[in-house]
């Protein structure tokens, strides 16, 4: 298709689309950090020495009107009682479709006390995703993340703060956008009871865009089934608080934990 032969209605509003598509593909690779979907934040809990854990799940994005769907597949591996090993594997549905990059990383519970437990996140991304097609950087990058929790009764209180750096293999972009993504999140759940558990989680990160000088912030209610110890079933609505987020994302999710 060459835009010098489309009227000139036409092309303004393609370019504006096609603009919001890789802004959207960009903020769902940004937000593509694990977590226990729906949750944004991570809590502390491993999967013991010898266990498996497998996520599936799948998120729809609107943002301006244009609509985008991702999905993401995670194996965690528990190595020690306090320790796992996990491999996240995002990939984009919508067009421009394709694999995003992937990361390798490691869960470090280092305190239990009472309740309370902080652990470490180390995490390592791959460039696997097409960068011409905005579904990665190009180039590998990092990621740490504290976590807190604190667990009472049927509640438990999350918070974390982290940072990511990111590095792309296309001049300009390296240019206009952020090498560090500071983040951070707070989130609580209740357990109604043995099967059902409701949370509700917020937080905010910075802007990939240096010229954008208001963060991203958003808000997440969700709903976690406990089909049983081995299985969870989750759905979750993520909203913006601020025109810098993308307006609204709604996923569903399978947890399953085998030995």
């Amino acid at each position: 298709m060459v835009l010098h032969h489309i009227p000139n209605f036409n092309k303004s509003k393609l370019i504006r689309s096609l603009y919001s598509v890789c802004l959207i593909s960009l903020a769902s690779i940004l937000n593509q950090a694990h977590a226990a979907h729906p949750l944004v934040s991570e809590d502390t809990g491993t999967q013991g020495v010898g266990g498996y854990q497998v996520e599936i799940n799948t998120d729809w994005l609107k943002d301006e009107g244009v609509k985008t769907r991702i999905a993401t597949a995670t194996l965690t591996r528990g190595v020690l009682d306090n320790l796992d090993t996990f491999i996240n594997l995002p990939y984009t549905l919508s067009e421009p479709n394709g694999f995003n990059d992937m990361s390798i990383g490691l869960k470090w519970r280092f305190l239990e006390v009472d309740g309370f437990s902080m652990g470490l996140k180390p995490e390592y991304r791959l460039a696997t995703g097409d960068q011409q097609k905005s579904l990665g950087d190009g180039r590998s990058g990092e990621a740490l993340t504290l976590m807190t929790q604190y667990e009472w009764g049927a509640f438990t209180w999350l918070f974390n703060i982290g940072s990511e750096r990111h590095r792309y293999s296309d001049p300009t972009k390296n240019q206009e956008s952020r090498k560090y993504i500071h983040k951070s999140s707070v989130a609580m759940l209740y357990a109604i009871n043995d099967e059902w558990t409701v949370l509700i989680d917020s937080g905010v990160k910075s802007h990939s865009a240096k010229q954008e000088k208001t963060e991203p912030q958003f808000a997440v209610l969700g709903l976690i089934h406990q089909v049983n110890d081995d299985l969870d079933l989750d759905i979750g609505y993520k909203k913006s608080l601020n025109r810098s987020e993308t307006d609204k994302q709604i996923g569903v999710g399978i947890t399953y934990r085998f030995k």
